[in-house]
């Protein structure tokens, strides 16, 4: 195409113009930044950055019944990096003279890095037993490799990602690695007001080193903060818990989008710390940061002041917390040398007036301060096949053995079923009308009503009362006497197992209405955790009452000063089993103590009233005790559950030491 003369000069003529206007423009905003607002504008070049950042509350303190702590707080000094402050050019160097300072110290800073560095060969290497970190740290969203990459191709793709080059001293090569690893995975890169915690706890001499080397580098400082110090760790560390630094995982599938939250936060992991983070936390408050344009620290003051948490008091007494836990662990050892494999038990004592549980112990116990802090004492816990850390208490499941038996009882004489002077005809064995089906007895009673069929412990007179009154009829009264349901405790806690046709179904069988005279002595599929059997032999001791368990007393402000709430006596079920009926079984369990298998307690200066059991399981049996104290006006309903305790006299000695630790002094 021919580009005409005239139409050329025209169009060269606009673009001189555009560009003439352009600059003219330029000019103009010249003059008014250096001329005109010259000083306006360079006093805000040299103005000081103000940032808010978050501050950190107080956690909520974890007490007994009489005020004495399990769990509280001690302050300690951290060394936190300001992303805001810091010399972005110097990031390096900073990060890797801290690691060189602790190093020199023998300090720890935080390091969750699953690459270590063989002495012998010279290589990284990942650590054993970290495949889920090991996978996280390949992952899309860390460093996004390949499945087979090798720890130093990890470590390259780490340092290559933040500029850092040093290639000669390969230890701090993966020090310096595992800071800047830290810092990517609680999101220190994604916002400028961020801040990293280097180290948690630095000792004394370690921070007089700090505050001189470190006082006029921008970005490094010392913060304080409170950390979890667990006092009387051994007493009872399963319903306590621990807490911990909330991981990433956590984060997105727990806390994201929860007001005060950060993927900083120390959390509950376990127990109340995790079951009562609502009122544990507390409230982050506000501070006001200003930096000069140098990255220096100027000014620090709240403009919110943080809420610290609320202080949890507890139904347990420490003192008879710490009598059962030396019990247990005596008569599991006694029970060792008639069954071998006896090594775990599990006891709750109740208070049947309200609910309000006295004693939650398991054995083996541990030590909850020293499974966060000795390395190995986490390992020995880790590997012991009782597994120390289950709580057997509350999430323990074992068949009731004759312990049932008073609910059979219950249910019998209250569908009708029976009477207290209707008897049964023992001669060892029980044959199911009409059925080639059997229990077995340990004793050839005769004829024998009630009362004496549950201090001899008939098998044959309760397998006929369980066949009259039904599987149906049997589950109803379980579930109203808090057998395999939830008991209400603030705590995870096993459902356990009802026998009967919806158990059967769930697990693909099909019933078979024989299986009720198994049942109806504690056998067959039920299976039921030492805080249920409690919270039955209490709703027997109070008359049919079901209250909620509960180990929360009552809730204060951090000062203890305002209650903010109170567990009071709640009833989640009534029984409707009718007055007479209850007082029919309970006097059968006082025969049990009087006169029957429990006879040891017959002159006890506390009437009680009991049961004992024996369940029979792969190994030695477990055996069983329930029972409640005073008599008359019950305080206290205690269930305990000795593993392959082959011989009753463990259970009822456990038992015989909480009564006798209750009523000291009484």
């Amino acid at each position: 195409m021919e580009i005409h003369g005239s139409q050329y000069k025209r169009r060269s003529a606009f673009i001189v113009a555009i560009l003439t206007l352009t600059i003219v423009v330029y000019i103009f905003r010249l003059i008014d930044w250096q001329i005109v607002n010259g000083k306006k504008y360079f006093e805000i070049a040299n103005r000081n950055n103000i940032f808010t950042v978050k501050t950190e509350p107080l956690r909520g303190e974890i007490l007994d019944s009489e005020g004495e702590p399990f769990a509280q707080n001690i302050i300690e000094y951290n060394l936190v990096i300001d992303r805001f402050a810091i010399n972005k050019n110097e990031e390096n160097k900073i990060i890797e003279s801290l690691v060189k300072t602790f190093k020199e110290n023998k300090e720890d800073f935080i390091d969750n890095l699953p690459i270590i560095l063989d002495e012998k060969s010279k290589q990284y290497v990942f650590m054993e037993e970290k495949e889920k970190e090991i996978q996280k740290l390949k992952g899309k969203d860390m460093l996004n490799l390949n499945n087979y990459a090798s720890a130093k191709d990890c470590i390259d793709r780490i340092c290559s990602r933040f500029n850092y080059y040093e290639e000669k001293d390969l230890s701090l090569r993966r020090d310096v690695a595992s800071v800047k690893y830290g810092m990517l995975e609680k999101g220190y890169y994604q916002a400028m007001n961020t801040s990293y915690t280097f180290a948690r706890g630095i000792s004394n001499n370690l921070l007089s080193v700090i505050c001189e080397k470190y006082q006029d580098v921008a970005g490094v400082r010392i913060s304080l903060s409170s950390k979890r110090d667990l006092l009387n760790s051994n007493v009872i560390p399963h319903a306590i818990g621990f807490t911990g630094k909330m991981s990433k995982e956590q984060y997105e599938t727990t806390f994201k989008g929860k007001e005060d939250y950060t993927i900083e936060d120390v959390v509950g992991k376990s127990g109340l710390e995790a079951s009562m983070e609502n009122y544990l936390k507390g409230k982050r408050g506000e501070k006001k940061i200003e930096i000069s344009k140098e990255g220096k620290l100027l000014n620090a003051f709240e403009t919110v002041d943080p809420e610290p948490g609320k202080t949890i008091f507890l139904t347990i007494n420490s003192r008879l917390q710490k009598v059962a836990n030396a019990s247990l662990e005596k008569y599991v050892k006694m029970a060792r040398g008639s069954a071998g494999d006896c090594k775990a038990a599990g006891v709750v004592a109740i208070d049947p007036r309200n609910g309000a549980i006295l004693v939650l112990s398991t054995y083996p116990n541990y030590d909850a301060k020293r499974y966060l802090e000795d390395k190995d004492y986490y390992s020995e816990i880790s590997k012991d096949k009782a597994v120390p850390i289950f709580s057997r208490a509350l999430n323990g499941v074992f068949p009731p053995g004759s312990t049932f038996k008073p609910l059979d009882a219950l249910a019998a004489l209250n569908e009708g079923c029976v009477n207290e002077k209707d008897t049964v005809t023992c001669h060892r064995i029980y044959y199911y009308p009409g059925a080639n089906f059997t229990n077995k007895c340990l004793g050839n009673h005769g004829a024998v009503p009630l009362r004496s069929a549950m201090a001899r412990s008939c098998n044959v007179y309760f397998s006929e009362i369980g066949r009259r009154v039904g599987i149906e009829n049997l589950n109803k009264y379980c579930k109203l006497f808090g057998l395999g349901v939830k008991t209400g405790i603030e705590l995870p806690e096993s459902v356990g197992v009802i026998a009967g046709p919806d158990h059967s179904k769930k697990i693909g069988k099909i019933w078979d209405k024989r299986v009720t005279i198994k049942a109806a002595i504690g056998q067959s599929d039920n299976l039921f955790t030492p805080l249920q059997l409690a919270t039955y032999t209490a709703t027997i001791a109070n008359g049919g009452h079901r209250y909620k368990s509960h180990i929360v007393k009552k809730i204060t402000d951090y000062k203890r000063e305002k209650i903010i709430l109170e567990n009071n006596a709640q009833i989640v079920a009534e029984t409707e089993v009718l007055p007479e009926n209850i007082r029919i079984v309970k006097d059968a369990m006082r025969a049990v103590a009087t006169s029957g298998t429990a006879a040891m307690f017959s002159r006890y200066r506390v009437p009680i009233a009991a049961k004992t059991g024996t369940a029979q399981c792969t190994g030695s049996d477990h055996t069983l005790f329930i029972c409640f104290a005073p008599y008359e006006n019950p305080e206290i309903a205690i269930a305990v559950v000795i593993e392959h305790g082959a011989k009753g006299f463990a259970s009822k000695g456990v038992a015989k030491d909480i009564l006798d630790a209750y009523f000291a002094g009484k």
